[in-house]
């Protein structure tokens, strides 16, 4: 009777592996290659893990979030022996001599928020992020990362509040200064008025009737010179420069309330037009001065 008692309970262990997977985890830390994450423009995330073979069991930690069309399997399209950890919390992978491929969707993880799309991402692995058609500016811990028509980023860690607006809107302001035209382009999801451009100030201002919505100007260097000083409703606030190249310079701001914004540089046109004829004059004094001092040697 003790031998058919044991038996049984042998049994109805190995009936119950599966289960008993389902709950507990299994073996070391995956050794990840590289994460994969493809956002479309719904909001909805595709993830893509690579995984390094191992001898032994491993476990690979999922994303947090609502765990669609989970996919196991080897580099070259076979199945991989695995078991899910609780409720799509991780998985074991069992020993495999190839490399493996995890693969999900995650439906939940990005909400939409006044024209933009937000998502709390954290995990522990280096992760390249890839965005929809139409973003080319992208805020990691409301700071700007232009991505130009390199459609991701590497997000290092990663622990980051990411933020994007597809197709953003933009109004182009076109200051007129004697016989040159400035373009200076406002990016937003805000409403902007009240456009003005001061030239013995130095100074642009516009309105802002909507708070907390990231603001991002492309001003042309030649009417208005960096570094800038940004102002709402005369109190400083912070900025961030960014993406300069030898005509344009890009200035973001998140104005945490409405009210009028002024930004401030340090030259203004036309002052470079006016100050060359100046400079050049007295370098050539000095240079004729040096002459005259040689040539009596």
């Amino acid at each position: 009777m003790q031998k058919i008692f044991f038996i049984f309970i042998i049994i109805f262990m190995i009936s119950s592996i599966p289960q008993a997977f389902a709950q507990i985890s299994i073996g070391s830390p995956a050794k990840q290659i590289s994460v994969e994450i493809s956002i479309n423009s719904d909001g909805d995330a595709h993830v893509e893990h690579l995984i390094k073979q191992s001898n032994t069991a491993i476990q690979l930690d999922i994303i947090p979030g609502t765990v669609q069309n989970l996919d196991v399997k080897g580099v070259n399209g076979g199945y991989i022996q695995h078991a899910i950890i609780g409720d799509n919390m991780g998985i074991s992978i069992f020993p495999t001599r190839e490399n493996v491929v995890v693969e999900y969707d995650l439906d939940d993880v990005l909400f939409f928020n006044n024209g933009v799309w937000v998502w709390a991402y954290n995990y522990p692995v280096d992760t390249t992020l890839h965005f929809p058609d139409g973003v080319d500016l992208v805020f990691t811990n409301a700071r700007p990362v232009y991505i130009g028509t390199s459609e991701g980023i590497m997000c290092h860690g990663c622990n980051a509040k990411l933020e994007f607006a597809i197709d953003e809107p933009v109004v182009i302001n076109e200051v007129k200064w004697e016989d040159q035209k400035f373009p200076v382009l406002i990016r937003t999801t805000a409403e902007i008025n009240s456009f003005n451009f001061n030239q013995p100030s130095k100074s642009m201002s516009f309105d802002i009737n909507t708070a907390q919505r990231f603001v991002t100007l492309i001003v042309p260097l030649e009417l208005l010179w960096n570094p800038y000083e940004v102002y709402l409703n005369d109190e400083k606030i912070i900025k961030h420069e960014f993406s300069q190249n030898s005509t344009h310079v890009w200035v973001n701001i998140r104005p945490n309330s409405v009210g009028t914004v002024q930004i401030i540089g340090t030259s203004a046109v036309p002052e470079f037009p006016m100050l060359l004829p100046f400079v050049l004059g007295i370098a050539i004094v000095l240079g004729l001065q040096m002459k005259n001092r040689l040539n009596l040697r």
